[in-house]
């Protein structure tokens, strides 16, 4: 078991790490892709359909990445959580419960049982 990040500086610097690396790399990856499709802009001067195809096209290209960088990070476990919360804002009800994934669903079911 690893320490939380809230108690092991070291943790701690890897999750806000992967967390800035990954807000970084989204914002690379976005923008290109919304000048590409012919909405441009900015989030403070507009227009408004780039603020909303922004929000729209951010969050699931984030919570992705979040999970890739965090495996590689060596804590999927953590990563695949919050990007499971993050994807689950945005699904429907019924959706909700199949956002998982199949090991950090598994490893989670495990610690769980273990407490």
């Amino acid at each position: 078991m690893r320490p939380s990040w809230k108690e092991d500086p070291k943790e701690a610097a890897i999750v806000c790490t992967v967390f800035g690396v990954t807000g970084s790399s989204t914002l690379f990856f976005v923008r290109p892709c919304l000048n590409k499709v012919g909405i441009n802009g900015t989030m403070r001067d507009g227009p408004w359909s780039y603020r909303v195809a922004s929000v729209f096209a951010i969050s699931p290209i984030y919570s992705c990445l979040l999970i890739t960088f965090g495996t590689l990070a060596g804590r999927h476990l953590f990563f695949a959580n919050m990007g499971r919360k993050i994807l689950a804002r945005f699904a429907p009800p019924s959706f909700k419960e199949k956002i998982v994934c199949p090991p950090a669903a598994a490893r989670s079911k495990k610690t769980r049982t273990m407490k």
